[in-house]
């Protein structure tokens, strides 16, 4: 093989190995870009049960809590999915604030197997005492 050849080649081959690496890191990160989905993209696509994280805010007036169970809904404000979880509900979980949520869905309810919080990305700074 000539010269050329080889290097022609090699460089095919740099080519190749380059471009499928790009293919993996974009396949893996394609998932991670989207830390959650709101309550109606993810009811539109939910034919079957799936393992899905769920971001929304908490519908007042629906949290209920009692021995090591607890529901509440999260809504996106055109779609509202009924979340179950089995146990207590960290204290920072209140009516009309943001959480997200980690379980199955089916329908329009999610059986929780983690429950997290949203927060706001402004700082309030404390108010100075009188």
């Amino acid at each position: 093989m000539s010269t050329a050849r080889r290097r022609t080649v090699a460089w095919g081959v740099l080519a190749a190995a380059v471009a499928g690496v790009v293919a993996i890191v974009a396949s893996a990160s394609r998932d991670g870009l989207t830390y959650y989905g709101t309550p109606s993209e993810l009811v539109d696509h939910s034919a079957v049960q799936r393992d899905v994280r769920l971001g929304g805010m908490v519908v007042p007036g629906t949290v209920e809590q009692a021995d090591r169970a607890a529901s509440f809904v999260l809504t996106d404000g055109a779609t509202d999915v009924t979340v179950r979880y089995t146990g207590s509900l960290p204290s920072t979980v209140r009516e009309g604030e943001g959480a997200v949520v980690e379980g199955t869905l089916a329908g329009r309810e999610l059986e929780a197997r983690t429950v997290l919080l949203r927060h706001s990305n402004e700082y309030r700074a404390p108010e100075a005492a009188p």
